[in-house]
């Protein structure tokens, strides 16, 4: 990959970060399913989403061959996606994804950093961000820009589709 930019995601950025999300995060639980996750935030939050674009000459065989988004005069394909969320006291990140043929190009450092930067300029002082205890390659990337693991427990509840139904 010669060159990457980020940028806030785009409506027309669609069919490239399902597919990434798709072939990313291929065990996600229906609730994360790609098009809904799009949906929500857009409605909600449009403003902390963003994707990595490389030039089109990167390697074959990711999601983003399938989905191209065009960027200014050039060709470009969305090759990573990170979204962000901030409520005035502390920020996360979620769904951070590269394709696989990007990885190890900076692409990762490029959106994280990115994102934490905007964050930073809304007042943000405290970022977190989650990472399934299995996943050691990711932990080692964050582990590599700085982040370390807050002695913490993790609690979470999922939520019905409709109020007052089992969860």
């Amino acid at each position: 990959m010669s060159t990457v930019a980020v940028r806030r995601f785009q409506r027309g950025d669609t069919e490239a970060v399902v597919a990434l999300w798709t072939e990313c995060f291929p065990g996600d639980p229906a609730r994360n399913e790609p098009r809904g996750v799009i949906s929500r935030k857009l409605d909600r939050d449009p403003d902390l989403f963003w994707v990595a674009v490389g030039s089109a000459d990167a390697r074959a065989g990711s999601a983003g061959d399938e989905a191209e988004s065009r960027v200014g005069s050039g060709q470009a394909r969305v090759v990573g996606a990170v979204l962000a969320g901030y409520d005035g006291y502390r920020g996360w990140l979620y769904h951070l994804a590269v394709a696989p043929g990007a990885r190890r190009h900076g692409v990762a450092r490029a959106l994280v950093e990115h994102a934490v930067g905007e964050l930073h300029a809304l007042g943000c002082r405290k970022v977190n961000l989650q990472v399934r205890e299995t996943n050691a390659e990711v932990i080692a990337m964050y582990a590599s820009l700085g982040w370390s693991e807050d002695r913490s427990v993790s609690l979470g509840r999922v939520l019905p589709e409709a109020w007052g139904e089992p969860g």
